[in-house]
Formats: C-alpha cells, structure tokens, sequence
C-alpha cells in the first residue's frame, strides 16, 4: 500500500499548468491513497480513485479570501469508502473509513492550523485533532499538513514537538515522516497495522512556485513469512 501526502499550495482554476504538474507527478508514483492539503475540488485522478472532500471554502473565511472552489482537505483512496465520519470543522478536517484486503481503516485529513503553527487555528485545531483521535478504534492512517517540524529547525516549539510526539506514542500511532527534515507533511499509522509489515519513506523536493512543501510518500509492504 503506498500513501501520497501534499500540501499543493492552493492552486487556482485558472492554473492549469500547475493542476497538470500536480496530477501527473502523483499519478507517476500511483499511490493508493492521496491525502492533499490546500487543494481545491478542481483537482481529481479520475474513476481510478473513490474521493472525499472537506467544503468548498466561501470567498471570505476567518478572515481569508479564498478562490473559487478551494477546498483545505481530500483524501483519494483506490479503495471504496463505506463511511464518512463528521469532524469538528467541516472545512479542516475530514474523516472517511475504507474497505482494504487488510480490514477496515479510517482516513483522518486534516490541516493543523490554516495560516501556521503559532496562532489560535492551530491551537485549537491541534487540541480538537487529538480529541478526536483519541476517540477514534480500530486502524488509523492520519495525515495532512501539521505546521510541525519533528526533525531539523524546531518549528513552530521544542514543547510542541515534544508534546504531540507524546501523544501520538500514546495513541500508539507511528510517525513515518517524522525523519523528513524541516517537513510539516506527516503520515501516521497504527503501531499494531504495521505489525510483519516493511515501511518505506521518501520526501520529493518541489520547485517553489508549484508548493512551499515537499511531498512526502509512503509504501508498506508484508513481510515474507
């Protein structure tokens, strides 16, 4: 199973240079789930993939203007979804459950904190993120973009590192991307999921003026008996 995660910088309808070099750089690495961050509905993989989407953003949001058909959050998945699940923000966080060759999982998108690391968004999303991990069973791959840095320049604190590394060893949940130098993209699994199970990580380098963020993959693989 590989895993996509992007931050794709909102790209604008009128862009279609930069929509065509998003789709095709993912498409080139056909990953069987896509977690994007500051998308917008525009952008799709066609029937291959099953979809869901956090709401199209209005023109004026907390204090942003926003295009047309901007959206924070989809998650793409090869697998059908048999569920959506509510989130505490309709626009920030998006929940799904997929049905796999390796049982039922649930795909948590979100953004952690829409214009950075260090003002009241991210606070708050960041608490009521936890919350609701914390209350989710049963496996768990939850991605997106952080705003936090667990390798290289501490960004945005040394004591929100530490403190949300804590709680995810507590949820048991694994950062796979936690390596991946001044990197706010994460993908987290179940502990228990990866069990007889090989992971692999990479980070790709973007040019600037597509995204300010890498994109970061991840493949697992079972282990030979």
């Amino acid at each position: 199973m590989k895993i996509l995660s992007w931050n794709i910088e909102r790209p604008k309808i009128y862009q279609k240079g930069k929509i065509n070099f998003i789709k095709e750089l993912i498409s080139s690495e056909n990953p069987d789930l896509i977690f994007l961050t500051e998308t917008n509905l525009l952008v799709d993989f066609g029937s291959e993939y099953f979809s869901i989407h956090s709401t199209k953003l209005p023109s004026f949001q907390e204090g942003q203007n926003y295009n047309t058909m901007e959206n924070r959050v989809s998650i793409f998945s090869k697998y059908p979804f048999i569920e959506t699940l509510a989130t505490y923000d309709k626009y920030t966080a998006l929940c799904g459950k997929i049905d796999t060759e390796h049982g039922a999982i649930i795909l948590y998108g979100s953004i952690i904190g829409s214009f950075g690391g260090k003002d009241f968004h991210f606070e708050n999303d960041l608490k009521n993120q936890k919350n609701e991990i914390e209350k989710i069973k049963g496996s768990v791959f939850y991605s997106g973009d952080f705003n936090i840095s667990f390798s290289g320049f501490k960004y945005p604190s040394a004591k929100v590192i530490t403190e949300t590394r804590d709680f995810f060893e507590q949820q048991n949940l694994e950062i796979l991307t936690k390596d991946n130098p001044d990197c706010a993209i994460h993908i987290l699994i179940n502990n228990d999921f990866l069990k007889n199970k090989k992971v692999t990580s990479k980070m790709i380098k973007i040019d600037r003026k597509i995204s300010d963020h890498n994109a970061v993959i991840c493949e697992i693989e079972n282990l030979e008996k």
